[in-house]
């Protein structure tokens, strides 16, 4: 017996019967498999949104800041001191060597230094000889607040 067979042999009551069932079922099938994971996609985004749209806000505030600080005329220190004269000791945080590499770049290169020492030179003989650093490695050293540092500076 194929199903044409079996659906011919029932009674309208029980065709009707089925094809509701069969409806019920499918609309069943439709709302666990399609309607429920559309639903939680849509809360989920609806959580998101808000999110991604303060993300995109901060990233051209930081575009509006890179923008601004691109138009700023470039800082001169023409009146900074060569590099040698840096390099000669003065203002050395201790435990570190500076070596000129050129006109333009120095190295510092400490095996065991004060992290804050190597922080306030940093931020205040670097900027006042206009330099800026190129590259850096610290690995933090065993002793709490000691550091290895290979740090390149430019102009």
């Amino acid at each position: 017996m194929n199903a044409r067979e079996l659906w011919r042999q029932r009674s309208a009551g029980e065709r009707r019967t089925l094809a509701i069932g069969a409806g019920a079922i499918a609309l069943l099938l439709f709302i666990a498999f399609a309607w429920i994971p559309l639903e939680r996609s849509r809360a989920r985004l609806e959580r998101e949104v808000p999110q991604l749209r303060a993300a995109v806000a901060a990233l051209q505030r930081d575009a509006d800041e890179v923008k601004r600080l691109r138009a700023m005329p470039a800082a001169s220190h023409a009146d900074a001191a060569p590099l040698s004269t840096l390099a000669a000791g003065t203002g050395v945080p201790p435990g570190a060597r500076l070596s000129v590499l050129d006109a333009r770049r120095v190295k510092l290169a400490a095996s065991d230094m004060a992290f804050t020492a190597l922080v306030e030179w940093l931020a205040n003989a670097a900027p006042a000889q206009g330099l800026r650093v190129e590259s850096a490695h610290l690995e933090a050293l065993a002793m709490p607040g000691r550091v290895r540092a290979d740090i390149t500076l430019a102009r």
